[in-house]
C-alpha cells in the first residue's frame, strides 16, 4: 500500500513539472511573440522576397499572439499580391482582409508553417502556368529554398477565375463560403473543399447562375487529380459523385449519382430550362467526360427513371408514368440524343404506350412508336367513342413556341363506342389509317340513323402542318337524319378543355334509301356538294318524295335555307299533309289532289324546332299542275245561282300553269286559265297567311249556260276564243266570310285588289297585280255580261 502511495506521488510530481515547463515554454513563446514581433515580420518578408517574381502590398498589419497560440496570426488589411512574369504584372490576389496563422518556432528556423488563409472580400485570378514559371520543373531543388507550408485556406465573399495558359478562362465562380483543407503525405497531396457557390461557369458551355452547394475531396498523385466524396446540391437535388483528371493528357472523367428530387429543378442546370414545364419527382446517374482541361465536354450522359410526372404547357396539361430512359450530349453539348424504351403518357382523354428516340436541342425531331387509346365523349347523342391502335410517327416539337410538326405518320386505329345499359345508345364503329393520306371509314346506327361513311384527307401531314383541311365524305346508307347528323357534328363534348368540333371545309356524297330533313321524307336520296363552316352546298341532289321526284341546288347557313328545286309529278295533297297545311285552314289536303312539275326558288328560315318561320318564307315559282282537282267547294253559295252545288263537290282541272310567288306571308297568284269539267274561267288573286284573300275572275258564260240550262255534263275543253260571254267576278274575305262583287272587264284586266294590301312586293318575271281605287258601280246586285274574246293561255302548250 505504502509503495502505491510512492508510485503516484512521483507520478503528480512529473505532471506538476510537465505544466510547469508547458507553463514556461507558453510564457517564452508569448515573450518572443510579443518583442519579437517585428522581427517576425521582417523575417517573413525576407522570406517572400527571395521571389522576386513575386510582390506584395497592404496598408497595415497587426499580429495576433493569444487567440490562435502557440501560433500567432497576421492580419493584413488591403492585400495585394502580384506576380511579375515575361515584363508583365498579374495582381493574382486583391482582398480587404488577409488573415495567416503562422508557427513562429518554424519560421524562427526558416520554414513557414501556414495553418489557415482566411480571405474576406477576395478576388483571385489564377493562370496554370504560374507554378512552372515561378518554381520551375518539379524536380528541381534548392539548399536554399524556403519550405511553405499550408494546411487551410477560407474565403468569404469571393471571387475566383482560372486561367490556361494562354490566358483563357477554364472556370470561374463567386460564392459566399469556401474552405479547403490541406493535407500532404509523401508525394501525396490531398484536399478536402466546402463551398457555397452563386456563380458557377466552366468553359464556354457548363453555367449555373443558382446557389450551388458544393463539396469534395482532391488527392494528387501520379501527376493525377483524384476526386472523391463529391457532393453537391441545388434546390432539391443532391448529387454524389467522384472523378479523375490526368495532367498530361488533360482529361478528365466524372459519373454522378442522385437522390430523389423534383424534376422541375432541372431547369436551374445548364440546357435544361424546358425542365421548368415538368413537375414530379425524378432519380438519375450521370457520366461526364471533359478534355483539354475542362475546355471541352466530349460526352455527358445521364440515365432517369420517374414512376410519375406531369408537362404543364400553355395548352394542356400531360402526365407521364413509368418513365424510364437516358439522354446523351456530346461536342460541347451542340448534340443531343435521348432514348425512351418505355413511357406511358396521359392527356386529357388520351393515352399512349410508347419508346421514343430524340435528337437536337431548339428543335427536337422525336421518332415514336407505341399505342394509343383515346376517348371522345359526346353529349347528344350521349356517347363515348373509344380510339385505340398502334402508330409511328417522325414529328418535330419547338420546346419555345410549343407547337408539333409531324414529318411522318402511320397507323392503324379502330374506333367503337363504349357499350352502356342506355337501350337507345348509338352504335359506332370503324377505322382509321394514316399512311400519307388520312382515311376513315365506319358505321353509325341510331333509332333514326342508319349511315355507313368513308373519309378521305389527302396528304394529311401537310395539311395538319398548314392547318387547311380538304376532307372528302361519302355517306350511304339505309337512312340518314339531317337533324341528328347536325347535332353530332355541332355540340360540344363534356370535356371543357375541348371546344367542341371546327367543321373544316369539305366536299361531301350522299346516297341513301330514305332520309328525313325535319318533316320532309325522302327516298332515294343522292347529292354532293360542300360543307364549309356551318355552311351546307349541294351542287346537284335528286330524290323521290310525294309520290314523285325534287331535284336541284340546296344552300342551308345557319337557320337560313335557300334551294331550287325542279319538281316532277309530285303530288299536292300529300305536300299539304306533310307541311301541315302551311299553317292555315281554307284551303287545306282535304281540299286538293293532283299532281305538279316546274321549277320553284324557296327561301325561308328555321325555328329552334327546325320548322319553318312563315314569315321568312319566300317562293318564286313556274309550275303546271296536271290531273287537279278541287274538293268540298260548296262553300262558295254565292255561285249556286250559276252551278249546282253537286257539280262543285269536286271540280277536275286541265293542265293549270302559273308563276306563284310567297313574299312577306302572301300567295301571289298571277292571272291564269282554269279549264274544268265545271266551267273555264281566268283567275288571279292575294291569300295571306292570316287567310285573308282576293280573288278576280273571269268566267266563260257560254259553258255554264250549257251545262245549267242544257243539263250537259260535257265540256269543251278546247272552244274557240272567238265570240265568248264572259262573267267578271271578284270574291274577297278571310276564312269562311267572304263576298262575291262582279267587276267590268277593265276592271279585271287592271287587276283591282282592295282587301289585300301588297306593299313592296314585286313578282320578277310575271305579271303584277297592283292594288287601285275602286272602279264606280263595282257592287252591285247583279251580273254584268260583257261579250269578248276568251284568251287561251295554255293554248301553245
Amino acid at each position: 500500500m505504502a509503495i502505491l502511495v510512492k508510485i503516484y506521488r512521483r507520478i503528480f510530481r512529473i505532471i506538476i513539472l510537465l505544466l510547469l515547463l508547458m507553463l514556461i515554454l507558453v510564457l517564452t513563446g508569448a515573450g518572443i511573440l510579443f518583442f519579437k514581433q517585428e522581427y517576425i515580420i521582417n523575417t517573413l518578408r525576407e522570406n517572400l522576397n527571395k521571389y522576386p517574381d513575386l510582390s506584395l502590398t497592404y496598408s497595415s498589419v497587426s499580429v495576433n499572439t493569444f487567440k490562435t497560440f502557440p501560433r500567432f496570426s497576421y492580419s493584413f488589411t488591403d492585400f495585394v499580391l502580384v506576380i511579375n512574369l515575361n515584363s508583365k504584372s498579374d495582381t493574382v490576389l486583391k482582398t480587404d482582409d488577409f488573415l495567416i496563422s503562422i508557427s513562429p518556432f518554424k519560421l524562427l528556423r526558416g520554414k513557414i508553417d501556414i495553418k489557415n488563409i482566411s480571405l474576406s472580400n477576395a478576388r483571385i485570378k489564377w493562370q496554370t502556368n504560374y507554378p512552372e514559371e515561378l518554381f520551375g520543373s518539379s524536380d528541381s531543388s534548392s539548399e536554399s529554398s524556403v519550405s511553405v507550408l499550408i494546411s487551410g485556406i477560407s474565403l468569404k465573399n469571393f471571387y475566383f477565375e482560372l486561367l490556361d495558359s494562354v490566358g483563357k478562362t477554364v472556370l470561374n465562380c463567386s460564392g459566399k463560403n469556401l474552405n479547403i483543407k490541406f493535407k500532404t503525405e509523401h508525394t501525396k497531396l490531398l484536399l478536402s473543399i466546402q463551398s457555397e457557390l452563386s456563380n458557377t461557369t466552366i468553359g464556354e458551355y457548363f453555367k449555373i447562375t443558382n446557389q450551388l452547394q458544393l463539396n469534395f475531396d482532391i488527392e494528387n498523385s501520379d501527376n493525377k487529380l483524384y476526386i472523391y466524396n463529391l457532393e453537391s446540391s441545388i434546390k432539391s437535388l443532391r448529387i454524389n459523385g467522384s472523378g479523375i483528371y490526368d495532367f498530361n493528357s488533360q482529361l478528365a472523367a466524372f459519373r454522378f449519382k442522385s437522390n430523389r428530387f423534383q424534376a422541375q429543378d432541372l431547369s436551374y442546370l445548364p440546357y435544361l430550362k424546358s425542365f421548368d414545364q415538368i413537375k414530379g419527382i425524378i432519380t438519375a446517374d450521370a457520366y461526364l467526360r471533359l478534355s483539354s482541361g475542362f475546355e471541352k465536354v466530349d460526352t455527358f450522359q445521364v440515365s432517369y427513371n420517374s414512376n410519375k410526372l406531369k408537362w404543364i404547357t400553355k395548352n394542356e396539361e400531360t402526365t407521364i408514368t413509368n418513365l424510364e430512359g437516358y439522354t446523351l450530349l456530346t461536342n460541347n453539348f451542340s448534340k443531343h440524343f435521348s432514348y425512351i424504351p418505355k413511357a406511358s403518357i396521359e392527356s386529357n382523354n388520351s393515352k399512349i404506350n410508347l419508346n421514343a428516340k430524340i435528337k437536337g436541342f431548339n428543335n427536337l425531331v422525336i421518332l415514336a412508336k407505341g399505342y394509343v387509346s383515346h376517348n371522345l365523349r359526346i353529349q347528344k347523342p350521349e356517347i363515348d367513342i373509344e380510339t385505340t391502335g398502334q402508330f409511328k410517327a417522325l414529328i418535330s416539337y419547338a420546346p419555345k413556341t410549343e407547337s408539333i410538326t409531324p414529318l411522318l405518320l402511320k397507323s392503324d386505329l379502330v374506333f367503337e363506342n363504349k357499350k352502356n345499359i342506355s337501350f337507345n345508345q348509338p352504335s359506332v364503329k370503324g377505322t382509321i389509317a394514316i399512311n400519307n393520306d388520312l382515311n376513315i371509314a365506319g358505321y353509325f346506327k341510331s333509332d333514326s340513323t342508319d349511315i355507313n361513311f368513308n373519309i378521305n384527307q389527302a396528304n394529311f401531314l401537310e395539311s395538319y402542318t398548314q392547318n387547311r383541311y380538304s376532307p372528302n365524305i361519302y355517306l350511304y346508307g339505309n337512312h340518314i337524319d339531317y337533324n341528328d347528323i347536325v347535332h353530332l357534328i355541332t355540340d360540344r363534348t363534356s370535356n371543357t378543355s375541348t371546344k367542341g368540333v371546327d367543321l373544316p371545309k369539305m366536299s361531301f356524297m350522299l346516297n341513301f334509301k330514305r332520309a328525313t330533313y325535319n318533316r320532309l321524307k325522302l327516298n332515294s336520296l343522292k347529292a354532293n356538294g360542300i360543307i364549309n363552316g356551318d355552311t351546307i352546298s349541294a351542287d346537284y341532289f335528286t330524290a323521290d318524295c310525294f309520290d314523285g321526284n325534287v331535284s336541284g341546288r340546296f344552300k342551308s347557313h345557319s337557320n337560313s335555307v335557300h334551294t331550287n328545286l325542279w319538281v316532277s309529278n309530285v303530288s299536292i295533297e300529300n305536300v299539304f299533309k306533310n307541311f301541315d297545311n302551311w299553317g292555315q285552314s281554307y284551303v287545306t289536303a282535304d281540299n286538293l289532289s293532283g299532281r305538279f312539275k316546274g321549277i320553284m326558288n324557296i327561301q325561308f328560315k328555321r325555328n329552334e324546332k327546325g320548322d319553318v318561320e312563315m314569315g321568312s318564307l319566300k317562293l318564286f315559282s313556274d309550275v303546271q299542275v296536271v290531273q287537279g282537282k278541287l274538293k268540298g267547294m260548296d262553300r262558295i253559295k254565292e255561285l249556286s245561282k250559276w252551278l249546282n252545288l253537286d257539280q262543285v263537290k269536286v271540280i277536275a282541272f286541265d293542265t293549270l300553269k302559273n308563276k306563284i310567288t310567297i313574299e312577306n306571308r302572301k300567295i301571289f297568284i298571277p292571272n291564269m286559265d282554269i279549264k274544268s269539267n265545271v266551267l273555264l274561267m281566268n283567275v288571279s288573286g292575294v291569300h295571306d297567311f292570316d287567310n285573308r284573300y282576293e280573288y278576280i275572275a273571269r268566267i266563260n258564260i257560254s259553258n255554264l249556260l250549257k251545262r245549267k240550262f242544257v243539263k250537259s255534263d260535257q265540256i269543251d275543253f278546247h272552244s274557240t276564243t272567238d265570240g265568248s260571254i264572259n262573267l267578271y267576278l271578284k270574291l274577297f274575305g278571310q276564312n269562311d266570310s267572304y263576298e262575291v262583287e262582279w267587276i267590268n272587264k277593265k276592271g279585271f284586266e287592271s287587276g283591282i285588289h282592295n282587301t289585300v294590301q301588297t306593299d313592296s312586293v314585286s313578282i320578277q318575271n310575271s305579271p303584277q297585280i297592283k292594288p287601285k281605287e275602286k272602279t264606280d258601280g263595282n257592287v252591285g246586285v247583279g251580273y254584268m255580261l260583257e261579250w269578248d274574246e276568251q284568251i287561251d293561255t295554255l293554248k301553245n302548250e
